[in-house]
């Protein structure tokens, strides 16, 4: 994940004092870029609210049991930085520490007395904390980059145009191969002959005219992925997994490919053991569901509660990550 220092302070911006607090610690790993420009940035761009920023190049805080002292070298090591700070003129101060790796350790606390020139209670006794601060800043779902709709809406349409494609394909050796997945998709409404159906799952999708801004819905019945999302929705995992073989037996898949399925499929898996292709296909509709239900909560962001910047990153990075490996999956079926 890529930050500068503007997005470093909407993010500080985003976690809320703790009552008494007078002094906080967030790390930061800044794996690309240079951590003195983005320093150098911190310091013009944090006009709101005191914020020091630290690039740690000591080897500190890799020891629970040596906190207070390693804090302590920290503030003597740096005290340059908060020379330049007017005394007492600030009530609270948020220190940003700069590193190129992860924190050694998790969430750290302790008391502490502060050192008579610190520009923030002077030589008083608080408490402070070091924290990870993309887990400590909780942004809303609605146009938050850290979710990647873009993406996930290009690879969920790569998704469904591709699967329609190789349909396609399959229909023009042998129409029957597919009429049972067909039938199934409809099961609660008429139906008409697979020529028609495929004509328009493919309109539907040269409809699109920006895939960064598709988005699916389950009720639309000339959208085949629309018809998939609605399996999802009314199965459980064993009956999904039963779904899940019928498409990839429509697909002629015979791949001995493994997908590795996003955490979410995991939580899902079907209670019996099944063959391979059945779980790569399982892997793919509960991830196209993911993306699905990303989405919705994206657009309807009022209706849902803040989450960690990391875990929302997180989340889209491994959902577009398995996208991307399962339509390359599906195109390597055109090579066989």
């Amino acid at each position: 994940m890529n930050l500068d220092a503007h997005s470093i302070i909407d993010y500080v911006g985003k976690v809320p004092w703790r009552s008494n607090e007078c002094i906080r610690v967030f790390w930061v790993k800044i794996s690309e870029g240079s951590r003195t420009i983005i320093s150098e940035h911190l310091d013009t761009l944090s006009s709101q609210e005191l914020i020091v920023p630290i690039i740690l190049r000591d080897v500190l805080f890799v020891n629970a049991n040596a906190v207070l002292s390693d804090f302590n070298k920290l503030l003597e090591g740096n005290k340059s930085c908060f020379d330049k700070i007017e005394k007492n003129k600030y009530q609270q101060i948020t220190i940003i520490l700069l590193l190129k790796e992860d924190f050694k350790l998790s969430q750290i606390s302790s008391p502490i007395v502060l050192p008579r020139w610190f520009p923030v209670l002077s030589g008083a006794e608080t408490f402070f904390r070091i924290s990870d601060l993309l887990l400590s800043a909780e942004v809303d779902l609605l146009h938050c980059p850290e979710a990647g709709i873009e993406r996930l809406a290009i690879a969920l349409y790569d998704l469904e145009s591709n699967v329609i494609k190789r349909l396609r394909e399959v229909e023009s050796k042998d129409s029957r191969l597919i009429r049972s997945l067909i039938d199934t998709l409809y099961s609660e409404s008429k139906t008409g002959s697979t020529e028609t159906i495929l004509n328009n799952f493919e309109k539907t999708t040269e409809a699109v005219t920006d895939p960064t801004a598709y988005r699916p819905t389950a009720s639309k019945t000339t959208s085949l992925l629309s018809l998939l999302l609605k399996q999802v929705l009314k199965s459980s995992p064993d009956q999904l997994a039963s779904m899940a073989k019928k498409l990839s037996e429509a697909m002629i898949d015979q791949s001995t490919e493994s997908l590795k399925p996003t955490i979410f499929a995991i939580m899902l898996r079907p209670s019996n053991k099944v063959e391979n292709l059945t779980r790569n296909w399982h892997s793919i509709l509960i991830a196209a569901y993911q993306a699905y239900q990303l989405m919705n909560a994206s657009a309807h962001a009022g209706e849902y509660p803040s989450y960690p910047v990391s875990l929302i990153h997180s989340n889209s990075r491994d959902l577009v990550r398995f996208l991307s490996e399962a339509n390359k999956y599906i195109c390597c079926l055109f090579e066989e």
